[in-house]
């Protein structure tokens, strides 16, 4: 099952829970003071440079080639390293002080907050690699004075940088500072604005509205995906449900470089909200998301080259994709999708030779694992990893067979509602897997599993009622179960055709 996900703003990218705001100014910004000094010794140094994901149309407009990974210049921040060094705009960063930039996160996590001692950065530029030797400078004082000069990407960095001090009297002043960006013309400034008003003031829901607006029409991806969010689930009292009006925000925001404005580009166009059901569409948009740095974007991906949807079946590239799910990236932590997936590969040698211990151990982690309410159901993964592992304790398949184990694990998953862990329990019951026979139980948990819409378990409990095995008979509920058993795809429930 997928869900949409909450977009991130352009500076940094942040997976789930949405924030909010508005433009108006409460702190207007100061006149602008002698030139930003350097100090060479701080806790906390900038390049002093602005970037942005590398999108597939700046990749054609660039001719960057498709090994090229990192994060492209938007803008050297006046009197900073970066422009002392002659980095510009469209350059790609590739690396700095010996890491490499793989996507824009990467850039985020190197670029600020680092100590200021002199650094090494590598570029792209128009085919040639260019070496550079930067010394950061102090970033507070940096950005502070850029913004009583009236740089707006100035107050925006200020404003962050005060944001994630995480005292209250910081982020007060914080919000006022990014509403100065908005108004300055920072489309970050009013994305985070939007953000953090909507997370944290409820009273404020229509400047809201207005800076998530704002910072979609200045150009920032995230402000475009959070405004479609809003549209795509009805979730603010301003705004009504709307898929036609979220898919082609959320279509932008992908064209702008938000890597969750992708993903979910790619589910409103494999699910056909908002526009016509277009396979081949959602795979370029998971494409896009996969490489920019969504775990999601690639296990939706590789759901797609598994099952040969908008392209021809892949196994191996199927199985990779996947594993880059499982994996996560520094935008976006791991999917547990993605992982379950990876055990399913092994344990059924998908793309992959079968190696049930390999798919065991996949499972176990997955079971083990403390859900991430930033990830996409993650209970729900997390519960059919538990019973996909149970399964094979049960049939001893990758693992010595314990009967035991494999109960506890499969009840486990049919209390996270996994409907496979209900129907493996209630089998566990029926046939006295190390336990005694007990058909009330087996009915329980197929019970259980029906209600999860699983259309086999109906079926089986349709019969349990018909001969009145651990539930009173009861042939009209045994008809009933039937016909929804037919109506979720299980065939043999559905009355048979006359020939």
């Amino acid at each position: 099952m997928k869900r949409f996900l909450g977009g991130c703003f352009a500076a940094v990218v942040f997976f789930g829970g949405l924030l909010a705001g508005g433009c108006a100014s409460s702190n207007p910004i100061e006149p602008p003071p002698s030139a930003a000094t350097a100090p060479r010794r701080c806790e906390g140094g900038t390049l002093g440079i602005e970037a942005g994901p590398i999108t597939r149309q700046l990749r054609k407009r660039l001719q960057i080639p498709e090994d090229v990974r990192g994060a492209a210049v938007v803008q050297a921040l006046p009197d900073g390293p970066g422009a002392a060094a002659g980095i510009r705009p469209d350059d790609v960063v590739e690396e700095i002080g010996g890491t490499r930039i793989g996507n824009y996160c990467d850039f985020e996590s190197s670029a600020y907050n680092r100590s200021c001692d002199p650094v090494r950065v590598v570029l792209w530029r128009a085919g040639a690699t260019v070496e550079v030797n930067l010394v950061p400078f102090e970033q507070e004082a940096f950005f502070r004075d850029l913004c009583r000069g009236g740089v707006a990407a100035g107050c925006f960095r200020q404003a962050r940088t005060l944001w994630h001090r995480n005292r209250d009297d910081d982020r007060e002043r914080a919000l006022g500072i990014f509403q100065n960006a908005c108004v300055a013309g920072s489309a970050e400034g009013c994305a985070e604005e939007g953000l953090h008003l909507l997370k944290d003031r409820a009273d404020r829901t229509q400047e809201t509205v207005v800076a998530l607006q704002r910072s979609c029409d200045l150009g920032s991806g995230a402000g475009c995906t959070h405004l479609a969010f809003l549209y795509a689930t009805g979730s603010n009292t301003l705004v009504k449900k709307d898929d036609r009006r979220a898919t082609p925000l959320y279509v932008k925001g992908c064209d702008l470089g938000d890597p969750l404005g992708c993903y979910n580009a790619g589910l409103m166009s494999e699910e056909g909200r908002g526009t016509s059901r277009d396979a081949s569409r959602a795979l370029a948009r998971y494409e896009d998301a996969c490489e920019m740095g969504s775990s999601a974007g690639c296990t939706n991906l590789g759901f797609l080259y598994e099952h040969g949807r908008g392209v021809e079946k892949d196994p191996a590239r199927a199985i990779a994709l996947y594993q880059r799910g499982c994996d996560g990236t520094s935008c976006q932590r791991s999917n547990l999708n993605g992982c379950v997936n990876v055990g399913r590969a092994y344990r059924d040698g998908i793309g992959v030779e079968k190696n049930a211990a390999r798919a065991a151990s996949v499972f176990q982690e997955a079971c083990n694992r403390k859900p991430d309410p930033e990830d996409i159901n993650p209970e729900a993964n997390r519960s059919r990893a538990c019973s996909l592992l149970g399964a094979l304790y049960l049939a001893g398949d990758g693992v010595a067979t314990d009967l035991a184990k494999g109960r506890e694990l499969s009840e486990l998953g049919c209390e996270g509602g996994d409907s496979f862990g209900c129907f493996n329990a209630s089998a566990v019951y029926s046939q006295g897997s190390g336990v005694e026979k007990d058909p009330a139980r087996s009915a329980f948990f197929l019970d259980k599993a029906c209600q999860a819409d699983d259309g086999e378990a109906c079926q089986y409990l349709a019969a349990a009622y018909e001969t009145g095995t651990g539930v009173p008979r009861d042939r009209r509920r045994a008809a009933d179960l039937s016909r929804k058993a037919c109506d979720l795809g299980y065939e043999p429930a559905c009355p048979k055709k006359p020939r």
